[in-house]
């Protein structure tokens, strides 16, 4: 209990101790480094622990900066209990103190080791939810990691049942309301409501907590009567007694509502008064210190001048919000060394920008735009779960299409390139960051010791992890049951990652610069993208040719354009042949169309190598099948496709491009072969795997695993074991999160089973249907099994985009492993092999239509790959000969020494 007091009372003189964003180091003055001697020499860690607690509330100036020093300064580890209590509320105030100063990523690991503390040790301490893990959920809702949130609360919540606390399930049914309306769930919202409010016993400010959280609900489903009418009430109810320390808070969250509803419903003058008595109440209870609280009610109030065309009035506020972060130095100036990752800081940066624009200020405006997407990153940096950070992705996906529109109109205003190279940039800030990362941790996992139990545990939580996934996906009846299971597995793989960190700081991914200045100056002058970008309401499309931007193309009507483009590959692709069979000419017309809207007016060169790198829709386009000129004949071979001007690769991004540029070559590696045709299984027999693989047994000289021989671990032995993996089966989008999976003979693998290996083959041949198709995650890509490879390490995939004509793949995958014997590059061998199909002269007319051949991709660096041609068995029985006449001669001549070296004695 005595623990719980002194948690109490030193949270409450926080409040009074003033802002503690400018850190002071001052000398500790003598009489308390005396006391801290003196405790020390007694060895009385507890008192010693807590007066360096007290000190720091005397003086907050230096508060934070003396508490994390008090690990260091210690001479010993706690032993007892008390000790060990003590040192508990060092680590929760070290994370308040830490909350409490604007740095949320700090407080959030010093809330977790707080918690995993108290757990190691056993320790029985009442107050860990309230002053550990409810703060500590409140951290990742300011972050926008609903989930991790949620998943804390309900362990809060399990605390306040077991101790019979109604005030705290009261306000952890408020918080888990907070986290489901932030993720749109107002359904799960309003049930965590209904549930605290039959915990609420009146008089109680629970209940007017649970009415704001309410309120918030209904104005965020536009509901604004009902929004209105809830805080209207709940503010009525709070006036009659006049507020405690306490219970201003709640009407201060009050006010703040009410302001939201007005501010919504466009009546300014209503929201600025409640704004306005929200601030009055946090300077008369809080001295103006519950800082997150002022800062977002000085945004609000910035939006309103905004609104009105003040933007003088509006960035004073919202400079003052920056200014109770601590961001702004001498002059104004932002310290963008200081920027963290925060919903609020998002939002003030965004704002900001939009009133440096009113006031036709663009440079600064694009500056602080690009604050706010430096904020964002840091956030998505610290995401564990890859769903919250997709959806993450998705959400700030429309602050970078303001700062590229802001960044061409500076380009085009002062013809400068740093502009355009801004746009290359901030552009790739939206392009497949998880897999980048993904891609950096394996290739940084793989660099560093395995033999570690750190990364054996941590393959162990993944894998189990993985398998939970696969139970979800064949039996969604237990999916609450392995969702509540996998959220304690996450939690569990989240820490012991901070942890390996702390061991092998090396593996961390750097997040201070998210995309490097001089991304441009990174590439091979001979490489050559168009790069997409799918915005709401325009469509950017950036060329780059010898590290420079040579055009930027900006497309109207985004929406209808991307409507556009899923109506024409569902028509003519994933819906089959008959559209382009029936109609020939729409198709062509149809095509030709797509095509100048994309990319007319780009000027190709011949045979140029070009990397397309797509966005959302544009993904499920193959871009060799479109029709460059609008003359239409009905001779198909003599139709103008791309494919005749240019070779076309495709990449995730750049970044990612630049990661696969980098891997090491497998030496002295073969070709394997996975060969699947089902026949005698459930699923649906595929007879041309056969003609398949004997096409290529006749091309390449490797190891070629047919049916019985191509289960789940033959696939991972020769992922594992060759520079060239081809795999000839089904694949298919799984379940409503649409998994992609290759069913091998014996079961199926899903793309989220697939984990880190030491190697990783230089080339996956997916010879599949839609195996480079899969889950649209905007901001993110298509989740393809062709992108799961990419995470491996993988150097590029050939996949199929839509069900794969199997006579077609058969022979153009032969003509690409042909092509690739003669020294081709991967891409440049697809090419030809693609238009080996279309100059054959016996086939049926409707063959060289797209759909047949152009189905297979590229994705990923382009490189030649060293493979041995078939046929070679009297070199290689020469080359055998050789060797063993070698060893007998060798033989031989060690008999003949020894001979001479013994003597006739010894006989």
């Amino acid at each position: 209990m005595e623990i719980l007091v002194r948690l109490y009372i030193l949270l409450i003189c926080i409040l009074f101790s003033g802002p503690l964003i400018a850190q002071i180091n001052k000398a500790v003055p003598p009489g308390v480094v005396n006391s801290l001697d003196s405790l020390e020499k007694l060895d009385n860690l507890s008192e010693w622990i807590y007066t360096r607690i007290d000190y720091s509330y005397q003086n907050p100036g230096q508060s934070l900066s003396f508490l994390m020093e008090s690990e260091a300064q210690s001479w010993r580890s706690p032993k007892s209990v008390a000790e060990k209590e003590a040192w508990l509320m060092l680590l929760s105030n070290q994370a308040y103190n830490q909350m409490y100063s604007g740095n949320i990523l700090q407080s959030i690991n010093s809330y977790e080791q707080a918690y995993n503390y108290y757990t190691k040790h056993k320790l029985n301490v009442e107050g860990i939810a309230e002053y550990v893990l409810k703060p500590w959920a409140n951290n990742y809702t300011r972050l926008g990691d609903y989930e991790k949130a949620l998943f804390i609360q309900q362990k809060t919540l399990d605390f306040a049942k077991k101790e019979h606390n109604d005030v705290m399930e009261v306000s952890v049914y408020n918080n888990m309301a907070i986290s489901y309306r932030s993720l749109g769930d107002f359904q799960k919202a309003e049930a965590c409501i209904v549930l605290g409010t039959k915990k609420s016993k009146p008089p109680s400010t629970g209940l007017i907590l649970l009415n704001n959280t309410l309120a918030d609900i209904y104005n965020d489903k536009n509901e604004l009567d009902l929004a209105e009418k809830v805080i209207t009430a709940n503010i009525n109810r709070q006036k009659n007694r006049e507020p405690d320390f306490e219970s201003a808070y709640w009407l201060l969250s009050s006010y703040i509502t009410a302001g939201d509803i007005q501010l919504k419903r466009q009546l300014y003058a209503k929201a600025r008064t409640y704004y306005q008595q929200a601030l009055a109440i946090n300077n008369k209870y809080y001295k103006g210190n519950r800082l997150r609280e002022k800062a977002y009610t000085l945004i609000q109030l910035g939006k309103i001048n905004l609104a009105l065309k003040q933007a003088p009035a509006a960035q004073n506020l919202f400079n003052d919000a920056l200014s109770l972060f601590g961001l702004t130095g001498p002059e104004g100036k932002i310290r963008a060394e200081r920027i963290f990752g925060d919903n609020r800081l998002i939002d003030v940066f965004y704002q900001r920008a939009l009133a440096f624009g009113l006031l036709g200020m663009e440079k600064e405006a694009l500056e602080s735009m690009r604050f706010s997407l430096l904020s964002a990153d840091k956030i998505r940096f610290e995401l564990a779960d890859v769903k919250t950070k997709q959806r993450f992705q998705q959400q700030t996906k429309q602050m970078a299409e303001k700062a590229i529109d802001m960044a061409l109109g500076l380009l085009q205003k002062t013809g400068q390139h740093q502009y355009a190279a801004a746009i290359v940039q901030i552009i790739e800030q939206t392009k497949a960051r998880i897999l980048l990362d993904d891609i950096r941790k394996n290739q940084q996992q793989l660099s560093l010791s395995t033999k570690d139990p750190l990364f054996q545990e941590r393959t162990r939580l993944e894998q189990a992890i993985a398998y939970n996934e696969r139970e979800m996906l064949q039996n969604p009846e237990a999916t609450v049951r392995l969702e509540e299971r996998n959220a304690e597995l996450k939690f569990k793989l989240e820490d012991l990652e901070k942890n390996m960190l702390k061991q092998y700081p090396s593996f961390a991914i750097g997040n201070d610069n998210p995309v490097a200045a001089n991304l441009l100056q990174q590439l091979p002058s001979r490489a050559h993208f168009v790069e997409f970008f799918m915005g709401a309401e325009h469509i950017y499309v950036v060329e780059v040719a010898n590290r420079r931007v040579k055009h930027v193309k900006r497309i109207r009507h985004a929406e209808n354009i991307k409507k556009q483009i899923s109506s024409f590959a569902r028509l003519y692709y994933q819906n089959g042949p008959a559209a382009m069979m029936n109609q020939p000419k729409a198709f062509f017309m149809a095509s030709h169309q797509l095509y100048n809207t994309l990319l007319g007016g780009f000027n190709f060169p011949e045979n140029k190598n070009l990397i397309i790198i797509p966005d959302e829709v544009t993904g499920y386009l193959s871009f060799d099948g479109l029709i460059t000129r609008g003359k239409y004949t009905p001779e198909i071979t003599r139709w103008p496709f791309l494919i005749n001007t240019c070779t076309i690769t495709y990449a995730f991004s750049i970044q990612t491009w630049i990661n696969q540029a980098a891997k090491k070559i497998n030496p002295g590696k073969k070709f394997e072969g996975l060969f699947v045709s089902h026949q005698h299984k459930s699923r649906q027999f595929i007879p041309a795997v056969a003609k398949e693989a004997e096409a290529i047994e006749k091309i390449v000289s490797g190891k070629f695993r047919r049916d019985q021989a191509a289960g789940v671990k033959d696939f991972s032995k020769a992922f594992d074991n060759t520079s060239v993996l081809h795999i000839s089966t089904h694949a298919y989008l799984s379940g409503t999160q649409k998994e992609p999976t290759l069913a091998f003979n014996d079961n199926e693998v899903f793309l989220f089973e697939l984990s880190s290996r030491k190697t990783a083959p230089d080339l996956v041949v997916l010879s599949a249907c839609r195996t480079a198709d899969g889950a649209m995650s905007g901001g993110e890509g298509i989740i393809s099994m062709s992108r799961g490879f990419a995470a491996l390490g993988t150097g590029g995939t050939i996949a199929g985009l839509w069900n794969v004509n199997d006579r077609a793949a058969s022979e153009i995958t032969a003509g690409c492993y042909s092509n690739m014997l003669t020294g081709q590059e991967i891409g440049t061998a697809l090419r030809h092999a693609k238009q080996q199909w279309l100059q054959q002269p016996q086939r049926a007319p409707q063959e060289y239509l797209p759909y047949y051949w152009d189905a297979l991709i590229y994705m990923g660096y382009d490189r030649k790959i060293e493979l041995r041609p078939a046929g070679n068995t009297l070199a290689d029985y020469g080359k055998l000969s050789a060797l063993v006449l070698t060893a007998l001669c060798g033989i031989y001549y060690l008999r003949k020494i020894r001979k001479k070296t013994i003597s006739p004695a010894s006989v």
